[in-house]
């Protein structure tokens, strides 16, 4: 306990430092910010749902020309993490030097992140990073932001276009579930780093487009890429590079430094380092132990076939006092595994990466490295390094890979306006309802004379044409226990007139899975619809951050309330009451 608070004691006072040194540090024209240029003012994504206004963060309105009345996320979420605006300052003129020269200061292990586009390759060595967090390059035509967050762990690269603006990110001073938000200086709009979301301002709503990044050790970076450029230490700022100001941070018994938000599920602990990857709506998290182990992991992530390696040789920047000297926690990368056209799979044979059907072996940045007259690359898939409880509070409905089975599976992306492909009417009339955001497939735990079958869409329940409570519950969730006799009391009050449907997603929150679901049904007696989705980009698509969630629906679609958390009986009541009201 003495240990930890002297670690956080240290890094407050660093980070405090960083205020004080960056505006003492000499900028030369190189590096110094440009002027923003005036950009058209982008028009809210009717899709996009804005929270009611509400009081900025502390000085944001001081510090910032951002729209504040434009907002997906509640300002109570970000905290400030010291150093204001630009207090960590961002690189925008980055200068580059040649492998040989970087040989010089970077040492063997230490962690790069590696980013490729075309045929040109750069790194940009977390030393630097470390005290930056956001680089603005360009390679080949494609302009980027390579940025990392130390207290996530998170090295991502970003394409800088959207809707035909070229952006240029600074530092926000502030954090949001301990993540980095990042802002442009065009729009002064706030990004969230870990998602690449804009969350508050012009260009609320939209996403940057990720750009496939890999945190690799230096040797192994080197002798592959050797005619590529490194990120220069001559950045124009007085820092001292190679250190760590966040040494033991990455500690499994640590607690996240400055991390208010939801509870984080409990199948990792909150500090454990892990490799994620989305695709198509599902998310999966690679445990690095898991990994380690493994090496080699084929697997399926929303239809995806990919295949993912692991290789020792890439230290941890957060351990050690030096970022060179920490522990070796090797590297995680991901790739599609298909060849020609066809899908394969990899297997580790006397330490190599092999395919066995071809006999090729190949290295962990994808590419063969035996003869072969077939493809000498495989596709990058985006993935990212985080610590659990930081990924966890961005995307609940993750599910974390276990050996012995593809996690990865799901049912085949279908459009879910179009239901008669998966050979199911869209309700009596086959009309999809008009204001839903997005559709589901509900596997009946019990209430199947009420939905009308054992599996169905959720636009099915709704062409019924009553509205629907939908609850987003677990068997494992203590506030759950508590709250689902009343929602039971309640749907019971209005049984003809409204459609209760609790949704299981205990599988996607480490909070039971269907036993544990089914016990507790029978345990409080429970009777109105119950069942689960093999969808787990549903809790993304109706943005369920803690359960149990309660979201109330016309026939329509439309959302009129949410809770989230215990409500009470007499609340839900009137709710009810409200949503009869509206649905008229």
């Amino acid at each position: 306990m003495i240990r930890r608070s002297w670690v956080w004691l240290i890094i407050l006072v660093v980070v405090s430092a960083c205020t004080a040194s960056s505006s003492a540090a000499t900028v030369n024209s190189e590096t110094a910010e440009p002027e923003p240029t005036a950009t058209p003012v982008p028009q809210v994504p009717a899709d996009i749902e804005l929270l009611p206004d509400g009081d900025p963060p502390a000085g944001a309105e001081r510090e910032f020309d951002t729209d504040f009345s434009k907002h997906t996320v509640p300002y109570d979420e970000i905290l400030s993490g010291g150093p204001g605006r630009d207090g960590i300052p961002a690189i925008t003129e980055p200068k580059f030097v040649s492998v040989d020269q970087a040989d010089e200061w970077l040492e063997p292990k230490e962690p790069v992140i590696q980013v490729q586009v075309g045929d040109e390759v750069r790194a940009y060595p977390i030393r630097i990073l470390m005290w930056h967090e956001i680089v603005n390059d360009t390679i080949g035509d494609v302009p980027v932001a390579v940025t990392f967050c130390p207290l996530c762990n998170t090295g991502i690269a970003f394409e800088r276009r959207i809707e035909g603006q070229t952006l240029t990110f600074g530092t926000t001073g502030r954090l949001r579930f301990s993540n980095l938000i990042m802002y442009d200086r065009q729009t002064e709009t706030w990004w969230q780093q870990a998602t690449g979301e804009g969350i508050v301002g012009a260009y609320v709503g939209r996403q940057l487009a990720f750009v496939p990044a890999t945190m690799i050790g230096w040797a192994d970076f080197k002798a592959t890429y050797p005619d590529a450029e490194v990120l220069s230490q001559q950045t124009g700022f007085a820092r001292t590079y190679g250190s760590n100001p966040y040494s033991g941070y990455d500690d499994i018994d640590n607690s996240p430094f400055l991390y208010e938000g939801p509870s984080t599920p409990g199948q990792l602990p909150p500090m454990a380092r892990v490799f994620t990857v989305e695709l198509h709506g599902d998310a999966v998290a690679y445990p690095y132990g898991v990994m380690q182990e493994q090496q080699v992991v084929n697997d399926t992530v929303g239809g995806e076939p990919i295949v993912l390696f692991w290789q020792a040789g890439t230290a941890s920047a957060l351990d050690a006092n030096r970022v060179a000297e920490g522990e070796d926690v090797g590297t995680v990368v991901a790739f599609k595994r298909t060849l020609g056209g066809d899908v394969v799979t990899f297997e580790i044979q006397d330490g190599e990466i092999v395919e066995p059907e071809s006999g090729t072996t190949w290295n962990v940045f994808g590419q063969v490295t035996s003869d072969s007259d077939g493809p000498q690359e495989l596709e990058p898939v985006v993935g990212i390094n985080h610590f659990w409880f930081s990924w966890a509070a961005f995307r609940p409905e993750t599910r974390i890979y276990q050996p012995g089975g593809e996690s990865g599976e799901t049912t085949p992306d279908v459009d879910p306006k179009v239901t008669e492909e998966a050979d199911v009417s869209a309700g009596a009339g086959g009309a999809y309802p008009e204001d839903l955001d997005s559709d589901f497939l509900i596997e009946v735990y019990q209430g199947v004379e009420t939905l009308g079958g054992s599996e169905m869409w959720f636009s099915q329940i709704l062409a019924q044409g009553k509205p629907v409570v939908l609850a987003f519950w677990a068997g494992q969730c203590p506030i759950c226990r508590r709250e689902l006799p009343e929602v039971e009391a309640a749907g019971a009050a209005f049984a003809d007139e409204v459609i209760v449907v609790g949704l299981d997603v205990g599988p996607y929150t480490g909070l039971g899975d269907k036993d544990d679901a089914l016990a507790l049904i029978e345990e409080l007696g429970l009777t109105f619809p119950m069942g689960s989705t093999p969808e787990a980009a549903v809790m993304r698509d109706y943005r369920v951050t803690g359960i149990p969630t309660l979201i109330f629906f016309t026939p329509s679609g439309e959302q009129v309330e949410r809770f989230t958390g215990a409500v009470g009986g007499d609340r839900l009541v009137q709710s009810i009451e409200d949503l009869l009201q509206i649905s008229q």
